[in-house]
């Protein structure tokens, strides 16, 4: 999911065009392009030598960013994208519908999906 941002936004912040990351990790420019698409994805070769090249760290690289610890229970933790964790914040500022998630979260957002399309 957020792979092929991260990938092109550190491509980018590196001044790097999709063919000169693929120079020198020994692919195509396709290949890149595909990864930045998310139509395909790096092999795990690939991917660390990714975050060695574009200096971001594999866990930025794959969206798990900050480990987050439940409220109520700090034995508990996940690994959630900062994109993950803006969602949520944002969705605090939304009180109906952040109440309609919390009590029933397939339900509120099958409705949304089906609202949506």
């Amino acid at each position: 999911m957020f792979l092929g941002k991260r990938i092109k936004e550190m491509r980018k912040k590196a001044n790097m065009s999709q063919e000169e990351l693929g120079k020198i990790l020994g692919v195509s420019k396709v290949s890149v392009c595909h990864w930045e698409k998310d139509v395909k994805k790096p092999s795990s070769k690939n991917l660390i030598e990714l975050s060695k090249i574009l200096n971001a760290p594999l866990e930025y690289l794959i969206g798990s960013d900050s480990y987050v610890v439940s409220e109520t229970n700090s034995n508990y933790g996940m690994m959630m994208a900062n994109e993950e964790i803006d969602i949520i914040k944002e969705l605090r500022h939304h009180k109906k519908l952040y109440e309609m998630l919390v009590e029933n979260p397939k339900r509120a957002l099958d409705r949304f999906d089906k609202n949506l399309f």
